[in-house]
């Protein structure tokens, strides 16, 4: 991996990276199955990170591409309990599994002779995990929707997902448009033996990530055609970044996302001292890259960890340590504009940012190119069709197949790629 100097302007490209239900008993509330947990003792800090709105990302570093900022805004308002999983570090140089090793069919052991009983209690389990699953599909879609009027304009709760009576909680939410079955689809090779975050990532945890942001139209925007575009365009950034596969890899090289939820081989600890009064690091800490989107250096974790309340400056093991954590910042980076004069991947994606004269002449339009351009920038846009850009925008075109919605429905060439745009944020030789 190649470590990057460490830019301090404004004008670098930013990256966001940034109690269940007894046994026999129906489930009577989603609660049940999540109970929040106690934030402030659990990411409790003596030293609160102080403010401030200069933040930059390092460039490429393997197996993630972050050279982005972290922006904070959003508190944390939920988390549920995640059991801390320990990252499987291969042996080889990259890190990463070879080819062979992925396009490798699993070797069984000759079968062993079981007694009817054993067989009987597999069966059990199986059938009682798919219970549980529709089990959690149903509970979340049946929550009440509350409807009043604010102003004039109609307004929606609908508790737990989507809370806050924001008019983008009239829409269908996430879980009206993704369930569980379609996570497995997508994410289907993220706990297999190769895969280095194996038991890390779930539904669950993407799924109480996103009712955060939900009130603020994150894939709550529009119809539901809308919804499941920004579901995989979204979800296409993150299976991109955290992807181990290769072009030989059992099910294709785009079945592999979730593979990683950390950088496997960090070169240093990513401390810059120029930040030391305002992001200082903390003694032993190290801020590698971690997360769906990855997080680096001490000024992004302080930054993000003021957004979502959560000590990451003195602590950003959180981040590998919580799935829906790690989700949560992945989507606020998303929600959130790098610049007030700039729109977020969201609203470049939904369609509410209306394009200046400079960014017509810059090539610069609504769509999924111009999400590519807001968070990589100049790494993949305005250099034609490269493969890392080609990467990404294949991503999102297979889990538009996987979702039912059709790559079709991706758009022509030029709202569908960033090949011919300019970079939102050049990046100065003073930060690469």
């Amino acid at each position: 991996m190649q470590s990057a100097k460490k830019g301090r302007t404004d004008t670098s490209p930013l990256f966001a990276a940034v109690g269940g239900a007894s046994w026999g008993q129906p489930l009577q509330n989603i609660s049940s199955l999540f109970p929040p947990l106690n934030l402030k003792q659990l990411f409790s800090s003596p030293n609160p990170t102080p403010p401030s709105s200069t933040v930059h990302f390092p460039q490429t570093c393997t197996p993630f591409n972050p050279k982005m900022t972290l922006h904070p805004t959003l508190a944390l308002r939920q988390n549920p309990k995640h059991r801390t999983t320990e990252s499987l570090i291969p042996s080889s140089p990259k890190n990463n599994p070879s080819p062979s090793d992925l396009n490798r069919p699993f070797q069984f052991s000759p079968p062993m002779k079981t007694s009817p009983l054993v067989s009987a209690a597999v069966v059990a389990v199986v059938l009682l995990s798919v219970l549980c699953v529709n089990a959690f599909d149903d509970q979340v879609s049946a929550t009440p929707t509350l409807v009043k009027k604010v102003k004039g304009k109609k307004v929606c709760d609908k508790g737990w997902e989507c809370k806050g009576w924001s008019q983008y909680c009239c829409n269908l939410t996430v879980t009206d448009v993704f369930q569980t079955y379609q996570f497995e689809e997508l994410f289907k090779n993220r706990n297999a033996p190769v895969a280095h975050a194996v038991g890390f990532w779930d539904f669950q945890s993407f799924i109480l990530a996103a009712s955060v942001f939900e009130p603020q139209g994150f894939c709550t925007t529009g119809g539901k055609l809308t919804q499941m575009k920004e579901l995989a365009a979204f979800l296409g950034h993150v299976g991109s970044k955290t992807s181990c596969g290769y072009g030989v890899a059992t099910g294709g090289p785009l079945a592999w996302g979730l593979c990683y939820n950390r950088e496997m081989s960090p070169m240093q600890s990513y401390c810059d001292d120029f930040y030391k009064y305002t992001y200082p690091c903390s003694p032993g800490a190290d801020y590698y890259g971690r997360g769906a989107l990855p997080i680096y250096w001490n000024y992004n974790y302080g930054a993000a960890g003021e957004a979502l309340k959560v000590d990451l400056l003195n602590h950003p093991e959180y981040i590998e340590q919580n799935a829906t954590l790690a989700f949560q910042a992945a989507i606020w980076r998303w929600m959130t504009p790098i610049k007030k004069s700039q729109p977020s991947a969201h609203e470049a994606f939904v369609g509410t940012w209306k394009p200046t004269k400079n960014d017509t002449l810059s090539k610069r339009f609504p769509g999924f190119g111009a999400t590519m351009n807001i968070l990589y920038g100049e790494q993949v846009c305005g250099q034609g069709d490269i493969d890392a850009m080609n990467n990404i925008v294949s991503h999102y075109q297979y889990y538009l197949d996987l979702l039912g919605v059709g790559r079709e429905e991706a758009g022509p060439h030029e709202v569908l790629t960033c090949a011919e745009q300019l970079a939102f944020n050049p990046i100065t030789k003073a930060s690469s």
